[in-house]
């Protein structure tokens, strides 16, 4: 009755929690591990700048890696694309041996040049130098919250497209309430440089992050955490994020802006996106298994009440099973209580 009236109250409230077993382990968790973009930030990005280099216009560059990128399902190469058809560019060619690095960016042939778009690892891996002045440009542009994609072309670095995000108005307050319920530790991993991370890590007050991570550093680092002895809940919303959210103790997912393999992997699913939601998961399943606890203390007590009453002679058929009939309404009613249940 406990699980069932806390699952209710959390789908009315825009919480999918997948089973009774979740709501235990939620209520268990200490320590919460967040990517960043489309989790703690709105994951709605915006192109800001972008700087071109080796003499090409603009708009052919934004051309060539908007359409390059849409094979891509991560946030950033999206933005790039919604640039572009907000430019009201025409992107028609196909990309041709196109490859996508996870947590890196991605290759492929457009119009016969040969496109590598993403970050530093990227331009390292594919042997393309970065100079100098333009290494500079990015850091300075990282610096001031945004994040830098590198775009080359035939093996020449010849733009940076500046891509910044926003936090989310609710994360504050929301992680100070999980923090009063009992969260010890708030951690963010993410694949986004360190100068970005560091100025969202200290908005928020987080414990720790750590930047420019592949999607199996974070499996890595999860494992790490379960293997110090902590419960770990793990909330993104990317297709990056999924083996994390697999791998924590609770793996939670944002319904609204996630992927489908995401919000599969996930045992809590956001529908609306708002870590307020998240917050009041975790109250809710704290308050659920609270209130079984309650409900299993008087089913038993009313067990030896009637034991001792039968040994006694003082309970007979009818007022035995008036007592429990009776305990049973208790039950149902202290466990209908959580579907009014507000953090």
């Amino acid at each position: 009755m406990s699980n069932v009236a806390g699952i209710g109250n959390g789908a009315k409230h825009g919480v999918l929690i997948k089973g009774g077993d979740v709501m235990d382990r939620f209520s268990k968790v200490d320590t919460l591990v967040f990517d960043k973009t489309g989790t703690l930030t709105k994951g709605k990005p915006e192109v800001t700048d972008i700087k071109v280099f080796n003499n090409i216009e603009e708009n052919i560059l934004l051309k060539l890696v908007a359409e390059a990128e849409t094979i891509s399902e991560h946030h950033l190469g999206q933005t790039i694309v919604k640039e572009a058809k907000l430019r009201k560019l025409t992107i028609n060619s196909e990309p041709e041996n196109s490859q996508v690095i996870k947590g890196n960016g991605i290759i492929a042939t457009i119009e016969g040049k040969t496109l590598v778009v993403g970050n530093r690892k990227l331009m390292e891996l594919e042997n393309i130098t970065i100079s100098a002045d333009i290494s500079e440009y990015a850091v300075e542009r990282e610096k001031k919250g945004n994040t830098a994609i590198f775009a080359a072309i035939d093996g020449h670095i010849t733009g940076i497209f500046s891509i910044a995000d926003q936090i989310r108005e609710d994360a504050k307050t929301a992680l100070a309430k999980m923090r009063r319920n009992g969260i010890k530790k708030i951690i963010m991993l993410t694949g986004d440089n360190k100068h970005t991370a560091e100025l969202v890590a200290k908005e928020l007050e987080l414990d720790e992050f750590y930047a420019e991570l592949l999607p199996q550093n974070k499996v890595e680092y999860v494992k790490k955490l379960k293997s110090e002895g902590k419960m770990v809940a793990m909330a993104g919303d990317g297709i990056n994020d999924a083996p994390a959210i697999a791998t924590a103790d609770i793996g939670l997912a944002m319904g609204e802006g996630g992927t489908d393999i995401s919000m599969e992997t996930a045992d809590i699913v956001l529908m609306a996106d708002k870590l307020e939601q998240f917050s009041h998961a975790f109250s809710l399943s704290k308050a659920t298994i609270k209130n079984m606890k309650q409900n299993i203390f008087i089913a038993v007590a009313v067990v030896f009440v009637l034991l001792a009453g039968v040994l006694t002679g003082g309970v007979h058929l009818a007022s035995g099973m008036f007592i429990h009939e009776a305990s049973i309404l208790v039950v149902i009613l202290n466990a209908m209580r959580l579907i009014k249940f507000n953090n």
